[in-house]
């Protein structure tokens, strides 16, 4: 076999055998291929320096939502949502609750919403919760205690609202008020029979897209900070700083207006003998005895430039700056003297009147 080749200059033919053909053909074939290997690498490396040499980075879906709306959007989903971020994809569950989505759905909800760049990242599931301010009973008695203090026609102005004890009827559940509220509880009616106590209070709370109706009843008690005893005080007996409390007690059983400082009866002696519990007050205490009747005692007669000190026998029992008879017992001269600590008087006599106590008739 013979094939002809057309040499480019005119009118020139070249004769090759059946192999030559076959060798120039095998040479041709090379050539395209690798002509088209070196153009594939070319467009790939045209490709690595069109994107900066990497792919960028899908968004990355969350395993984990918190949200504080009743909806759960896109950039609540992904991270860097872009424009998209603000795109509603469902409803956030009731409040202070949780639940799970699909992953799937939330990548089939973002795309149809225009961010196609949404991948499940290999998550099944994602958890949402949204968040809530707690509303506990506490909040609920103080809110009805206020509402009662700016009743019209009140008029206990020394009145504040931890001075009223608020008891409901019955167990009041905790509730979930929306975080985004400024206003989160109030109370919408009140009424109160002052002569009771009793109270009628119908209370709203915002929860967001709602709001909770909730119908309270109970009792409103006035009351005041008393100081009562910690254990039984005999009397007599020098009350320690443990000794004292500060409790809340209906004013109508004390008849206490006004809290008295522990501190003003710590050291003092009971008068009485007091039960713990009981609410006392400063006229239940005396200061307390550091002279007894005939307790020998040093008297103290002192100047800038003089002591003159003596012994005599107290007539009368005495606390720290009571006047008491001081006595020689032999010489049965007395003189009067201020108590100024257990066994020990001072007295504001002559310096010679303090020796002539000493002296002894004879």
């Amino acid at each position: 076999m013979r094939i002809s080749i057309t040499d480019p200059r005119p009118n020139r033919l070249f004769d090759c055998s059946t192999e030559a053909g076959h060798r120039l053909m095998r040479c041709l074939g090379a050539a395209a291929v690798l002509a088209l290997g070196a153009g594939l690498l070319f467009s790939g490396l045209a490709t690595d320096v069109a994107w900066g040499g990497e792919m960028p980075a899908a968004p990355s879906l969350r395993s984990v939502v918190a949200v504080r709306s009743d909806v759960v959007t896109i950039g609540d989903f992904f991270e860097d949502a872009g424009a998209q971020a603000t795109t509603a994809l469902f409803r956030a569950p009731d409040l202070g609750t949780t639940g799970t989505v699909p992953a799937r759905r939330v990548v089939e909800l973002a795309r149809a919403a225009g961010f196609t760049e949404a991948e499940t990242g290999g998550l099944a599931e994602v958890t949402v919760s949204r968040l809530a301010r707690p509303v506990e009973a506490d909040e609920l008695a103080r809110v009805v205690a206020a509402a009662v203090l700016h009743q019209p026609g009140r008029t206990a102005d020394d009145l504040a609202v931890d001075d009223l004890r608020v008891v409901f009827d019955g167990t009041v559940d905790p509730r979930q008020a929306d975080l985004r509220s400024a206003v989160p509880v109030r109370v919408a009616s009140l009424s109160t029979n002052p002569q009771t106590g009793r109270f009628d209070a119908l209370v709203l709370i915002d929860k967001g897209d709602q709001v909770e109706r909730l119908h309270l009843r109970g009792e409103v008690v006035e009351t005041a900070a008393v100081v009562t005893l910690t254990r039984p005080i005999n009397r007599g007996e020098t009350v320690g700083r443990d000794d004292v409390q500060i409790e809340r007690l209906p004013r109508r059983t004390t008849g206490v207006r006004r809290s008295m400082d522990p501190s003003e009866i710590v050291g003092m002696a009971a008068r009485r003998q007091l039960r713990p519990g009981q609410p006392v007050a400063a006229a239940d205490f005396v200061r307390p005895n550091v002279v007894t009747r005939g307790d020998m005692v040093t008297i103290v007669y002192e100047t800038q430039a003089l002591i003159v000190t003596s012994r005599g026998q107290s007539q009368d029992a005495g606390a720290v700056g009571d006047l008491v008879t001081v006595i020689n017992p032999q010489s049965k001269r007395s003189i009067h003297a201020t108590v100024t600590g257990p066994g020990r008087v001072s007295v504001g006599a002559p310096a010679a009147a303090v020796a002539a106590l000493a002296k002894v008739n004879p």
